[in-house]
């Protein structure tokens, strides 16, 4: 009974899969999940394994024949294996190194990062401690021009005061003097105005 199951399922595969593969002679395929796979010298699974092939070895398609695929390994060993033990996707063992690779990576970056992110934010907090201290100097040069601009207004205030004192004082002398030549005038004329 097993032994007909078994060439069952070998015409079976190889109807599935003999000719419907022939253009992706070219392709790589892996051993899927964790198994160990003879490498046969013929495509036929009664000729005795020349070597062993297991999960997530990559192998180079050279041939596909009635459900058999001609491959070499890395190491140069070549044969037939059946091609349902083949995925062309790697197998869940070679992603998660692949996932593991990734992360690491990805790890490495976000550390990068965070050391990225340090620097500027200590040059960010050296950057707003100098405005802070460009502010307080530009107050402080507001003030003193403020107190320049009051000051320069009280000498202004001074001066008009000085000048228009001494104006008042130049006005007094000279009505003082028109007054005085005049009664100097009416003095010599006996009295007299003119």
């Amino acid at each position: 009974m097993t032994y007909r199951l078994l060439i069952l399922l070998f015409a079976l595969s190889g109807l599935l899969g003999g000719s419907a593969h022939a253009q992706d002679d070219d392709k790589k395929v892996y051993i899927s999940d964790m198994l160990r796979v003879g490498v046969r010298p013929e495509p036929d699974s009664r000729v005795t394994p020349v070597g062993v092939v297991t999960t997530g070895m990559h192998l180079e398609v050279l041939a596909r024949r009635d459900g058999y695929i001609r491959i070499r390994t890395d190491k140069g060993l070549s044969g037939w294996i059946r091609d349902i033990y083949t995925t062309e996707d790697p197998p869940a063992m070679i992603r998660l190194e692949q996932v593991r690779e990734q992360r690491a990576a990805m790890e490495k970056e976000l550390e990068e990062l965070r050391q990225a992110v340090n620097v500027l934010e200590e040059a960010n907090h050296t950057l707003n401690n100098r405005l802070d201290d460009l502010k307080t100097e530009r107050s402080k040069l507001q003030l003193r021009v403020a107190r320049s601009a009051a000051q320069t207004k009280e000498n202004g205030s001074a001066v008009i005061f000085w000048v228009i004192g001494l104006a008042l004082i130049g006005i007094a002398a000279f009505v003082g003097g028109v007054v005085w030549q005049r009664y100097q005038i009416s003095r010599r004329l006996g009295g007299l105005r003119f």
